[in-house]
C-alpha cells in the first residue's frame, strides 16, 4: 500500500454521503498489515483530515472494520478538534464583540467561518490552526492595537513599511485561548486583491446560519477563496500538491452552489480553476459533468498530479524548495518590475534588518525538515 493508495481510500471514504452504495469498495480496499494502517493515519494527519475521515467511516457504520486500537484513536482525535472547535467559537464571540465595540466590522473566513455556518456535519470534523478575520481595509491597524490591549501578542513584530502589501497583521496569540488570530485588510495576497476585492465581499456578506451574529462570505466567495487559496496563494498549481482538507471544504461548499457557474461568473484564471474542479472530480471519484469533461483545460494538471502522488517522501520534499526558490529568487524579483505592491513587498523586507535572520532561519528549517 502506497501513500497514493490511501489518499484515494480517505477520499473516496469522505465522499460516501453521495455514493453510499460504494462502503463495501472501502471495505475491500482498507488496509491488512499494520505498517499500512500507519500510513493510512499519517496521511490522513498530514492533510488535516483524520475527524472527517473518522466521522464518514462513523456515518456508513464501518469503524468496525478497523483495529479497535485505531477506533480508539481516531475516536480521541476527533473529541480533541470537537473541544477545540468549541473553544475557537467562543473565541470568535470575543473577537467580534471586541472589534464591535469600537464599531468595527468584522467577518469570519475558511475554515472557521464554515464551522460558524454549520458546513460541517459535526462541529469537530474541521480542524483549524487559526481564526481568519477580515476587516475594513483601514481598520486593521485599530483592530490589531484592540487585540493586543486584551492580551493578545505578536512573534513576529509588524513592519508599517509593509502596510501596502500586507495581506494581514501578523498572527496575535494569547496563552489561554487555543488559536491565534489573523487581521486581515485583504482577503487574498496583493497579486490577487483586484479580482477578489474586501469591498465586494462585505457588500455580499451573509450571516451565519450555525452560530447567529456573524459575518461570513457568500458561498461563491467561499468557492472562490478556497481556489485562490489553495491553488494560486499556496501553489497548489504549480506543485500539482493538493491538500484534502481544501477539497473537501471545495465538495462540500459545491453542494450548496455550483462552482462551474461561480467560476464562470468570476472571469479569472479560467484555465486554473477548471483543473481544480476536475481534480475534485477525480479525487473523490464523482462523475465528471460533460461540459467539464469536454474541456481540454486542466488534463496536464490532473497528469502532474499523478505523477506528484506516486513521488517518495525526498522527492516531494525537493520539489518543494525547487518551487519555492524559483517563486521566491526568480519571479518575485522579476515582479518587482512592474508591480508596485511587489516592491513595497520586497524593499520593506530588504529595508528591515530582523527579516534577514528570520529568513536564515526559516530557509533552515525547511532544508533540514524530515521528509
Amino acid at each position: 500500500m502506497t501513500r497514493r493508495h490511501t489518499y484515494y481510500l480517505i477520499a473516496r471514504t469522505l465522499a460516501l454521503d453521495l455514493h453510499p452504495e460504494r462502503a463495501g469498495e472501502i471495505v475491500k480496499n482498507l488496509p491488512e498489515k499494520e505498517t499500512h494502517w500507519q500510513l493510512l493515519v499519517k496521511t490522513g494527519s498530514d492533510n488535516m483530515i483524520l475527524p472527517s475521515f473518522f466521522l464518514a467511516l462513523q456515518r456508513h457504520h464501518l469503524l468496525k472494520h478497523l483495529p479497535a486500537d485505531l477506533q480508539q484513536y481516531l475516536q480521541y482525535v476527533f473529541e480533541l478538534n470537537n473541544e477545540r472547535n468549541l473553544s475557537v467559537i467562543r473565541q470568535a464571540g470575543e473577537v467580534r464583540d471586541l472589534l464591535k465595540s469600537e464599531n468595527i466590522t468584522c467577518l469570519f473566513m475558511k475554515g472557521t467561518g464554515n464551522i460558524l455556518d454549520g458546513l460541517y456535519a459535526h462541529t469537530g470534523e474541521r480542524m483549524v490552526y487559526d481564526l481568519d478575520v477580515l476587516v475594513p481595509e483601514d481598520k486593521m491597524l485599530t483592530a490589531a492595537q484592540l487585540m493586543e490591549g486584551q492580551g493578545y501578542h505578536t512573534q513576529k513584530k509588524f513592519n508599517p513599511r509593509a502596510l501596502e502589501s500586507t495581506m494581514h497583521y501578523p498572527i496575535l496569540l494569547r496563552e489561554d485561548h487555543v488559536a491565534g488570530v489573523e487581521i486581515h485588510r485583504m482577503p487574498v495576497q496583493y497579486l490577487y486583491r483586484k479580482s477578489f476585492h474586501s469591498q465586494t465581499i462585505f457588500e455580499n456578506a451573509v450571516e451565519s446560519k450555525s452560530e447567529k451574529g456573524f459575518l461570513l462570505m457568500n458561498y461563491s466567495h467561499r468557492i472562490i477563496h478556497n481556489f485562490l487559496h489553495a491553488q494560486l496563494m499556496h501553489s497548489g498549481h504549480y506543485s500539482a500538491r493538493v491538500s484534502l482538507r481544501d477539497l473537501y471544504d471545495l465538495l462540500l461548499l459545491s453542494r450548496k452552489e455550483d462552482p462551474m457557474e461561480v467560476f464562470a461568473s468570476f472571469g479569472h484564471y479560467q484555465g486554473k480553476s477548471i483543473a481544480w474542479l476536475k481534480l475534485m472530480h477525480k479525487v473523490f471519484g464523482l462523475e465528471m459533468p460533460a461540459h467539464l469533461s469536454r474541456n481540454r483545460r486542466g488534463n496536464f494538471f490532473l497528469r502532474r498530479h499523478e505523477r506528484v502522488m506516486r513521488m517518495n517522501d525526498w522527492q516531494l520534499k525537493w520539489q518543494l524548495i525547487i518551487i519555492m526558490a524559483i517563486q521566491k529568487y526568480v519571479v518575485l524579483p522579476a515582479r518587482v518590475l512592474w508591480n508596485r505592491q511587489a516592491r513595497n513587498y520586497v524593499f520593506s523586507r530588504l529595508l528591515d534588518p530582523a527579516w534577514y535572520g528570520r529568513h536564515i532561519k526559516a530557509m533552515g528549517r525547511m532544508i533540514r525538515r524530515k521528509p
